[in-house]
This record gives C-alpha cells, structure tokens and sequence, in this order.
C-alpha cells in the first residue's frame, strides 16, 4: 500500500504541474475540468518586453483537472510560449488563451507600441546665395516622431571645417535665426538633429551648399576669395602675370610692389609718394601716376615741365600729356568691375576729382574675365554655390580683346602713332594676321591667360615649329637666327618682330625696334618700308593685310643704307632684302 500511494502521489505532482488534475487518490476515472482561470487577467508590456502567465484549470471540485495549451489571437501583437511566457512583438492588444478540456481562461495583453526615430527635414537655406559675415541665415525645418519631438540641435561643417561646429541646441519652433560667423566659410553645409522623448534621434543636412563670404553690392568677391579654391591659379595669376598690377594704390605713402620686374621706386621730381594716390602700371613697360586730391584734385600728373612717364626698361622718364589736365578714365582695363561715372551716379573713387569713376578691385583680377553667368558682374553665387553653371569660363580671343584692342572699328583698324603701332592692339593686329586669324589660332591656342610672357613667367605655350614644320625646315636665311633657323627663336624674331610700341623704342634702334612683339605675324617680302605700311598722317596701319614691311623684320639686325641705322649689321636696300625674303621657305 505505501508502494502504491508513492506512484499516486507522483502522478498528482506531475499533474499539478503538467496540468492534469485527479478526483481522487483512489478514483483513476478521468475529471472533467470546469474552469480554466489565467493570472495576470490584464497586462501591459513593451514591444519585445515579456509577461510570464500562469494558469488553474479546476474541476468542479476545485481540483487540478485538465491538460493546459496556451494561444494568442494575435501573434503579430504578441506571441505565448508553451510555458505561458508572453513576449510582446508589436503595439497593439491580444488576447492569450490558456485551454484545457475545450475550457478557456483569457488574459488580455497590451503591447505599447515601439518608439519610432524621429524624423527631420531641413527646409532652409536652400543654398545658391552668398552670405556676409555677420549676416543671418534663417534656417526651417520639419520634425515629427510619435512620441513627440523634445529638441534639435543645429551644427555646420564647411571647406576645410569637418568637424561639426554648434550653431544652437534644444531648438522647438522649427525657425532659427543664425548669425553668421565674422569669417570666410565656404561649402557650407547646416545639419539638424532631432531627439524624441525616448532618446531616438533622427538628422537631415541642407541639400546645397551656400558661402559666408564678404561680397559688394554688385557680387564683388575679390580675387583672394577665388584664391581660396583656386590657389594655383591665384599664385599664377598674382605673381606670374601683369594683369593684377595695372593699377596699384599708394597707400600711407609707400610705394607699391609688383612680384616681378624693377618695379617703381620714385613719382616724378617735385612729387612724393604722399602725393600720389595710385600709380598706373609700373609691372612690365612703364607707369604713370594718379594724384591725390589735395595734390591736383586726383587727375593724372601731368606737369608742364613733362618727364612724367617712368619707362621700367631702360630706366628714363618720358613725357605724357605734359601740361594737359588728364584725367583717369581707362579703368575699365584697369581694373575689376569698373564703373564710370556716367554708369554709378555720379561717383568718383576715393572721391578723386580727376578719376572718372569706381571699380570693384583694383587691377584685372579673377572676376573681371569670370563674371556671374546671369548678371555678368561679380561672383558671390559661383562662390556659393561652387557651380561651374553659375560662373563664365570664356576662353574666346573676343575676350582678350575687348581690353587688347584700341576700339576702333572696324576691329581691323590698327591705330599708330611715331612711327610704330600703338600699345595694347594684339587683338586688333590678330585680325590682320591671315591664316593666324581665318584658321582660329586664337589667343588661347599661344597664351596661358594666367601667366604672362613678359620676364618669361611661362605664359606662351604654343611652339611655332610644331605648327609650321615646313617653314622651318626650309627657312633659307644665310646666317642661322638666334637659335637656329628651324627654331621658335628664328620665327618670332622675323615674324613678330616688335613694330609695336608701349613706353620707348629701343634705344640703340629706336627707327625700327620697338618694345611689343606685333601680332600681325605676316611678313611684306616686297620693297617696302614703313612709310608705306602706315597712313599718310602715321595714324593708322594700312597695308596690315600685306603684313609688316621688311624694314622693320630686318633692320633689327641689318643697316638701312638710307638712314644708317638699324641693327649694326651689314647695309642691305630694299631691294636686296625683297630679293632675299621672297620665296625664304621654298
């Protein structure tokens, strides 16, 4: 008997557990289960959180009775275990059943929903348009999350500035009014971050990119704000090149400096640089001065006595427009962004009297020749939005000469004067070069813009021999030129010889050697001097078609027996000359 009641005792714990109940110690019959009741009747949990249930499944008698399964009526809410362990999948409710002997006990189960990340969209800026230092930038944003949004934080990176700076935090209003820092940034780009109650955290960047940049009305950037992307060809363009220095400020008195050259060191006698406002020029052939207005009411100084051109190469003073009230009015090849007064209201420079007008920088810098591809002034968008659309890239010879050009028209008209063509005419000279012109060898095709030619900066590019191989094999001239005849050297030397004159003639050859090389490239081989390549008054080239006459190719280096002059070498006549170039290349 105590054998027995060990085995019945087992089984009764084993159903207690299992859920399988018994009427009685003695009665095997099986029970019939009345109720089935599930602990806790209500709960709540989190999505993945776990409930653990228990259940009693009870005859009529209160006894243990029944076999328990359990179940959910929504497992995409939350899922049961065998055991009655309740884990939570989704926000929602659920009930779980417990079952045995087709009696249900039910607890209903809540599942609060998951915290979803917050979600942001910067609104604004939109990029494109420059900012000043110091100035505002309001900036929008949208942010939502189920939970509620409790702050965004605002940071900015830029070129150069990759990690995020703070601009503000634990915004709410979803406006912000920044003000900008008081320095260059380029590239910017604002990130917001919203945070949610639970800690979640969402970020969105504005979708373009915008500049803190100091700019003028007109988009005016200067130069050194190119330099900040463009540093190669700022450096070339600043210390390779003339075109920065065709007007220069004297400022508290000093003289200006130029990167390459002899430069300027004194104004006229009687003048001090405290009399001196800017100085015209000064990097490559010569330089004229500007006064100040106390000085002479800010015209160009022009006294009676002259001497008041400085020519860099050979060191001598020359006259210019000695006695004559001269005012400036050439700064729209001087300078960036000119203005005259006709153009700005009326307004003068430094308020000088005698300068007819404003500029924007001084010299020819990077925005004169790259302008705003909509408005043709300055660059502050291209700056902003560092869009090659937004900027010109004009590389056309109609672009050099615009300021390479004395404006006569028709283009082709070379003006001249004292027996040499004048300065700054390459474009007009080009148009009389034939082939040169018809076949588009235009000015990019021989000219690095940003480099200059003048003391060998590098900026001539194209090689004459690799062009004109025929010509220079063949080139018949006795006595080898410079390098040889089948050189560059020997091509430039005859056919751009410097007929063309900016400060002064050669001093040993001041008949036939100027100080610019023409342009014209072609040679007259007939018997012709000067006075039948210029006007009958000597203002203007007329035979350019027919190309520079032979006085001024040879006698840089033969005599003429007329004149006796020229280059020292040995007299030759026209005629033997003509004999000579004609037909040089057969």
């Amino acid at each position: 008997m105590h054998a027995f009641k060990k085995i019945v005792l087992g089984m009764a714990m084993v159903g207690l557990v299992a859920g399988v109940g018994a009427c009685g110690d003695d009665d095997t019959s099986p029970c019939q289960t009345a109720t089935v009741t599930v602990t806790p009747g209500v709960a709540t949990i989190d999505v993945g959180g776990t409930q653990q249930l228990a259940a009693a499944a009870l005859d009529a008698s209160g006894n243990q009775c029944g076999t328990l399964t359990w179940a959910s009526d929504d497992e995409t809410v939350a899922t049961v275990s065998v055991a009655g362990l309740v884990t939570g999948v989704a926000g929602g409710t659920a009930d779980i059943t417990a079952t045995a002997s087709g009696i249900t006990g039910t607890s209903t189960i809540t599942v609060n929903p998951a915290n979803v990340a917050p979600s942001i969209t910067m609104t604004a800026p939109t990029g494109g348009a420059a900012v000043l230092p110091g100035g505002v930038v309001t900036i929008t944003w949208t942010a939502t999350d189920d939970d509620g949004v409790v702050g965004v934080d605002l940071t900015y990176t830029a070129d150069g500035v990759l990690e995020p700076v703070v601009i503000a935090s634990d915004l709410v209003d979803g406006v912000y009014d920044w003000t900008t820092p008081m320095e260059t940034l380029t590239g910017v780009v604002i990130k917001g971050v919203a945070t949610d109650a639970g800690g979640l955290t969402a970020e969105d960047e504005t979708t373009d990119i915008f500049a803190v940049v100091q700019f003028s009305a007109r988009g005016y950037v200067q130069g050194v704000t190119c330099g900040g992307c463009h540093a190669d060809y700022f450096t070339e363009v600043y210390s390779m090149s003339g075109h920065p220095y065709k007007l220069n400020k004297v400022e508290g008195g000093v003289a200006p400096t130029y990167p390459n050259g002899p430069g300027v060191a004194n104004p006229p006698a009687g003048v001090a640089w405290t009399d001196v406002s800017y100085v015209i020029g000064g990097y490559g052939w010569k330089a004229r001065f500007i006064g100040t207005e106390a000085f002479n009411a800010g015209f160009i100084i022009t006294p009676a006595a002259g001497e008041n051109q400085w020519n860099l190469l050979p060191s001598t003073w020359t006259d210019y427009n000695a006695g004559e009230l001269k005012p400036y009015d050439c700064g729209s090849c001087h300078t960036t962004g000119w203005q005259s007064v006709d153009d700005n209201g009326g307004v003068h420079q430094d308020d000088l009297t005698g300068f007819l007008g404003t500029f924007e920088e001084q010299g020819v810098t990077c925005e004169q020749c790259h302008t705003d591809a909509t408005t043709g002034l300055g660059g502050a968008t291209h700056v902003s939005t560092q869009s090659a659309a937004d900027i010109t890239v004009d590389t056309s010879a109609e672009l050099c000469g615009s300021c390479h050009n004395r404006g006569l028209e028709p283009i082709d008209n070379i003006p001249a004067s004292g027996g040499f063509i004048r300065h700054h005419e390459q474009f007009n000279e080009w148009a009389n070069s034939g082939a040169h012109f018809a076949g588009a060898a235009d000015c990019g095709a021989c000219h690095e813009s940003h480099l200059g030619t003048r003391y060998d900066m590098g900026g001539f590019i194209a090689s004459c021999v690799s062009c004109h191989p025929s010509q220079a094999a063949t080139n018949a001239h006795l006595v080898p030129i410079a390098d040889g005849n089948d050189t560059d050297s020997a091509c430039i030397t005859c056919h751009m010889s410097q007929a063309t004159k900016s400060a002064v003639a050669d001093a040993t050859n001041p008949n036939f050697v100027g100080d610019v090389k023409t342009h014209i490239f072609k040679i007259n081989p007939g018997e012709f001097n000067k006075d039948h390549f210029f006007s009958a008054d000597g203002l203007l080239v007329e035979t350019a078609t027919e190309g520079v006459t032979l006085d001024f190719v040879c006698y840089q280096c033969h005599t003429d027996p007329v004149t006796v002059t020229g280059g020292g070498m040995s007299q030759k006549t026209l005629a033997e000359l003509s004999a000579k170039a004609t037909g040089i290349h057969n």
